[in-house]
């Protein structure tokens, strides 16, 4: 008996795994097409950390797109609940851009609540 109730848990465990992976795939597949020409026009429009003449070709077809949930880069602690940058550290969603050429060392953070980019050596 023990061994069916923990075989049933075990695939019911499966069971729960599989959609949520389904869905966080589905999700993060949906906001990379539904942002992507957006965070290409706003990455090549930041002239912070790169050239004029080289920008547009940089972000123009990018290697990776991949979407995160935070950033970790701004130094914010999960207990600092009451600083003014902890949901754009913990919630906001931002699309991460890399460039088709990787020996420039850039990376483009694409804010998607704000519809910002900031480029950025990686």
């Amino acid at each position: 008996m023990r061994l069916i109730v923990g075989t049933l848990a075990a695939l019911a465990l499966v069971k729960i795994y599989t959609q949520d992976e389904i869905y966080r795939t589905a999700t993060s597949q949906a906001l990379v097409e539904a942002y992507r020409s957006r965070a290409i026009a706003a990455c090549q429009a930041d002239r912070h950390n790169q050239q004029d003449a080289v920008a547009k070709i940089l972000w123009e077809k990018p290697e990776t797109i991949d979407l995160e949930i935070g950033r970790s880069d701004l130094g914010i602690r999960i207990w600092d609940t009451d600083h003014a940058l902890w949901e754009s550290a913990y919630l906001r969603p931002y699309l991460v851009l890399s460039p088709s050429d990787r020996r420039t060392g850039l990376k483009c953070t694409y804010d998607i609540t704000a519809g910002a980019a900031n480029v950025a050596r990686s």
